[in-house]
């Protein structure tokens, strides 16, 4: 999808929708609060009939909402058995082949954990699988973004530096930049211009496709000294979302802005509205 602004929405089925398992219902529900996309979870695995994907991309297509996903939360592609990591690529084709039905363009995970392995044994072993599914999905003739998730815990693989890597290596992958876990991760990046400096990073590293078509995350966060602890509302939480809002409107920052707040629809109708004022 070819982006000239960044569009909100929630992960998941807003809160409001009288259907809260039913994506399609969600997606004519994101329409009417105004919201411009949505993404469909499937941190539980991967169950929706093909019948349903089938309705559910023809339902956004004539709404114009766009989608994205978020695959299993039990993905590591350095687990200690072999047959734990096959299990893990096959889950992230499951989520590609279904998210490809569903015609979202955009998928996220989070791709594994240290193990108190050497993180650059880890990275070795993430680009080999993601190599391998890479290769298989284009077998398949599926084009998705591949966009291992920013993540919260320093036990968690997904540093910046870690997915710029990864994005430069992997021709279908691109970072899902969680700014809200990159702040619980390093305990930083929560002012103006500290926000520059990571779009300033992801545009001379990967190019100004990297701020034109963007998967970002966002809620209010709560940390310790590892990292993240549990989402929180925007209003509740020392994450500075106005800024960041700011520097991506003066970086003329594009692509997909999915609230993770506990309140989803709430904070995503702020975020918008917001973003609209500046």
């Amino acid at each position: 999808m070819a982006f000239d602004k960044l569009l909100f929405g929630t992960a998941g089925v807003p809160n409001c929708a009288v259907k809260k398992n039913n994506p399609i219902e969600g997606v004519k529900q994101i329409h009417a609060l105004g919201l411009d996309c949505m993404q469909l979870e499937f941190a539980h695995g991967v169950r929706m009939k093909e019948e349903i994907s089938s309705g559910l991309r023809r339902v956004s297509y004539e709404l114009g909402i766009a989608l994205t996903s978020h695959g299993p939360y039990y993905i590591n592609l350095n687990a200690r058995e072999q047959d734990k990591i096959d299990s893990s690529v096959e889950r992230i084709i499951q989520t590609a082949k279904i998210s490809d039905l569903c015609g979202a363009e955009s998928m996220t995970f989070h791709a594994a954990f240290y193990m108190k392995d050497s993180p650059y044994d880890v990275f070795d072993l993430v680009e080999k699988s993601l190599n391998v599914i890479e290769e298989r999905l284009g077998r398949l003739d599926i084009e998705i973004d591949l966009r291992p998730e920013l993540t919260g815990k320093t036990s968690q693989f997904g540093s910046l530096a870690e997915l710029v890597s990864l994005t430069k290596s992997i021709n279908s992958c691109r970072p899902c930049m969680d700014f809200s876990h990159l702040y619980a991760r390093t305990g930083k990046y929560n002012t103006y211009n500290e926000f520059c400096e990571v779009l300033d990073v992801l545009k001379s590293e990967l190019g100004d496709e990297s701020l034109s078509n963007m998967h970002i995350h966002l809620s209010g966060i709560s940390s310790n000294s590892k990292g993240d602890l549990k989402h929180l509302n925007l209003e509740k939480s020392k994450f500075n979302w106005k800024e960041l809002l700011k520097s991506l409107k003066d970086y003329n920052c594009a692509g997909y802005v999915i609230c993770n707040s506990p309140n989803l629809e709430e904070d995503a109708i702020m975020m918008k509205g917001y973003y609209t004022s500046l």
